[in-house]
Formats: C-alpha cells, structure tokens, sequence
C-alpha cells in the first residue's frame, strides 16, 4: 500500500476527519454572492457542462483529468463540452465566452492566469451560470467553489522530505508559471520550509525562479544558469513540474555531475520523471491526484447544475470572499514508495515502459 507518509498528507487526513464531522454543516457552504446564488438558483435544462482547461496536451489532462471528468459526467446524463487553451489567457476568454453564449447548466474551469480568469467568473455569474475553479484558485471574483489540492501543502512536503536528505548546501527553486496560484503556492510551500533554514544559514538559495507556461527549456536554461553560478556545487532542485525537472536533469548531465547527486523534485509523476526516480536519476515527484481531482470536480459541476449542496471539506479566500473548497489530495512518491504507486495505478502509465531500464527493480502487481 502507497504510504502518504509525510506530515502534510497527516494534515489532509485530519481535515478529512473534521470534514466528516461537520459534513452536514459545510454541506452548501458558500458566502456573499456565491452562497446566494445557490439560495436562488434555478436548475439547469441544457444538461451540458463545460470543462475548461489551461491547456490539454500534457499525459495528465489526457489520461485523467478529462477521462474521469467526462466518465463521472456523462454517468449522471450531462454531455462534457471539454476546452483547451493552450496556456493562453485571451483564448481562455473567449472560449468562456462562446460557452456562456452557447449555454451551459454549469462551468469548471482551471484558469490559465489565475487574474485575468476573475473576468470569466463575473461573466459567468451575469448568465446564472455557477462556475467553479479547478486545479488553480480564480482570485477576485467571486464563484461557487474551488476544487483541487494544496499546491502549499505540496511545496512544503517535497522541501521537508528532501532537506531531511540534504539539510544543508546550495537549493535552487524553479517554479512554475507566475499566473498561477498553483505554482505560486507551491513556491511559497518551499519557502516556508527553507526560509528559515536560510536564515540560520544551513541553506542558501542560489536562485528562485517562476517558468512561463511551465516549459522545459527555459528549465532547463535556468537550472545551467544556477549550477554555473554555484560551480556544480547544488545540493538541491525543487521543480514544481516533471516537464521542468526534465531540463534540469538534462543540465545536471550536461554539466558531468552524477546521477542523484543532486536531490530534485517535480510534479504530476510523468513518464520520463517515473522512469528517473527508478533509476536514482530524480529523488520525487508530487502526485496531485488527477483522476480524484478531476472526479470530484464532475461532482460539484452536477449538484451546481441541479441547485444541490455541494460538500466540501475547508474554504480558501480568493481577495473576493471565502470560496467552498473541495480539497483533493497530494503527496511526494519517491523511490520507496514508486512501485507501491504504479501497481495502485495501473491505468496511469504502463509498468513495462516505467521499468524499462530498470527491468530487475519491476514489482510483481
């Protein structure tokens, strides 16, 4: 069994403990015009729901996010009208638009700039559409609820584990894309952990930086940049993306430096990152839950379109108003607990081609 062992998983179960305590009083819960728009709320009649994403061509989006969303859906009688930006705001904008338009009994969307997605949510609310945030927090509007994991949680979890390997030398942070609040709580999750290792002085950070769009090149650049600075001495690598943790790897290569000698991280346990971590190459990969995440958000979408409660487990504030948040989980998978992983998810990613070349180290299932 997949061990959730680290302290932030502890802390989800224990808000999943309080949640089921108070189930019924947070059933609903909402505030200013998000819990009022549910108290005058009229069902849907289109029985469709649009599922908006920020882009639809990473292995996560096409093998859990939309599967399990449109599975989860289509079993309740809603068609899925899927959408993919592409990482472009302004495209976001008017594929909400043409949804809104067209009509919809309900809206989920992972905004691709956390900011500009704000003016979607208004729109939406102007139509009576409900709308809820997915996977990224919308800030300044306010909308039915937020559905997805604690990106802070996340950042906290691979730092603790991986400074308890490495508690002292030269860190790096490569962030994800400064527009959303995914990636900017993730880094902020990082910093609470080494901040003040940094300030006792066990820790320098050589650099913190954001990747836009969450592309490998610039990474990769970023990571060559850093060693070059620190003369190779790096003791770690925080990576808010397997695609980023990609680049790094190929420049901690590149630079003739040994595999696993420096610790680095990333996130949503890609192909070539389970195939790292087998060999030694990469210490972890965040696992965000996708095919939960994306089942509970066909879940909230269902009862919003029919005017039901939604139940959530805490609420988080956007700079609008106190969201309803269905938390999902997240949690590091290292090399101790890779196997466990690829035998509880067998639909992720087929084992032959994770144990490739490692064919010896292949659990039996």
């Amino acid at each position: 069994m997949l061990r959730r062992r680290q302290s932030g998983s502890v802390w989800f179960l224990f808000v999943l403990a309080f949640a089921v305590a108070l189930s019924s009083s947070m059933a609903g819960i909402g505030s200013g015009a998000a819990g009022a728009a549910q108290e005058t709320c009229t069902p849907g009649t289109t029985k469709r729901i649009a599922f908006m994403l920020k882009q639809q061509t990473a292995f996560r989006y096409l093998h859990a996010d939309v599967p399990f969303f449109q599975e989860a859906a289509e079993a309740a009688g809603y068609e899925v009208l899927v959408q993919s930006a592409e990482n472009d705001a302004q495209t976001q904008v008017s594929q909400a638009e043409n949804v809104i338009t067209q009509g919809v009994d309900a809206i989920v969307i992972q905004p691709v700039d956390f900011n500009v997605a704000a003016a979607i949510a208004q729109k939406a609310a102007e139509a009576g559409i409900p709308l809820a945030s997915y996977d990224d927090l919308i800030l300044g509007a306010e909308h039915a609820a937020f559905v997805g994991r604690d990106p802070k949680q996340g950042g906290e979890e691979a730092a603790k584990e991986v400074v308890a390997a490495a508690p002292e030398g030269n860190y790096v942070i490569i962030g994800g894309d400064p527009g959303q609040t995914g990636s900017t709580q993730m880094s902020g999750g990082y910093h609470v952990v080494l901040d003040p290792l940094i300030e006792k002085g066990d820790i320098t950070l050589v650099a913190d930086q954001y990747t836009p769009a969450w592309k490998t090149e610039p990474a990769q650049a970023n990571a060559e940049n850093a060693l070059t600075k620190a003369n190779n001495d790096i003791q770690a690598f925080l990576v808010s993306y397997d695609g980023m943790s990609l680049g790094v790897l190929q420049a901690i290569q590149a630079a003739g430096i040994p595999d696993g000698q420096i610790l680095v991280t990333g996130q949503d346990m890609e192909l070539s990152a389970m195939q790292a971590i087998v060999e030694g190459r990469q210490y972890g990969s965040l696992w965000p839950a996708p095919d939960e995440m994306a089942k509970r958000g066909a879940e909230v979408a269902i009862a919003l379109a029919q005017c039901q409660p939604i139940t959530t487990e805490a609420t988080i504030n956007n700079e609008a108003a106190d969201i309803p948040w269905a938390l999902t989980p997240i949690y590091l998978v290292t090399k101790e607990e890779i196997a466990d992983f690829v035998c509880e998810h067998p639909w992720w990613q087929p084992i032959d081609e994770v144990y490739a070349n490692a064919p010896d180290q292949k659990p039996t299932c």
